[in-house]
């Protein structure tokens, strides 16, 4: 394997740097170790955006398997719950409330739930029995705004970042 793709693209930028601020009696030697150094770091670079895409590309996958499977589950869970429904429902019809599997491996029981509260018009419900939930968070927009007129928001400053787009 050659050398230049040994080398960690952090040296080849400390290569850059160094030979940028480096003296050189002769200029051509300058532009050719120049020319050497920022060719290395291409070459690296070129290798590490296309393993970035590589991973994109993998990650892309993965999020499609990930979301046919979540659709499989849901399937799955969907039936399942139509199935009890049914065994339910024809079990209550026939009066039956137990059943066991001759072997012994499962049983199935209709038994009453818990009692729970519907609430199924809440305007109706008094206030005695209402509560209220308070929130409070910074209005990034409002602040945004603020700043961009001149008014100094101690707390908040605006920062605008960079991305490294591939392509």
């Amino acid at each position: 394997m050659e050398k230049s793709m040994d080398i960690k693209l952090y040296e080849c930028t400390a290569d850059v740097r160094a030979v940028l601020d480096a003296y050189f009696e002769d200029e051509t030697e300058r532009q050719d170790t120049i020319e050497a150094v920022i060719g290395q770091f291409e070459a690296k670079a070129q290798s590490v955006v296309a393993y970035c895409l590589n991973l994109a590309a993998q990650g892309d996958l993965l999020e499609a398997h990930i979301k046919a499977m979540q659709a499989k589950l849901q399937t799955c869970r969907k039936r399942e719950a139509r199935l009890k429904q049914y065994m339910a429902d024809n079990m209550k019809a026939a009066g039956i409330h137990s059943i066991k599997a001759d072997n012994g491996s499962f049983s199935a029981k209709l038994v009453k739930n818990p009692l729970h509260v519907d609430i199924w018009d809440e305007a109706q419900i008094p206030a005695d029995f209402m509560r209220t939930k308070t929130t409070t968070e910074p209005d990034k927009a409002a602040i945004k705004a603020a700043i961009q007129a001149g008014q100094d928001i101690p707390g908040a400053k605006l920062e605008q970042g960079e991305t490294l787009r591939l392509g």
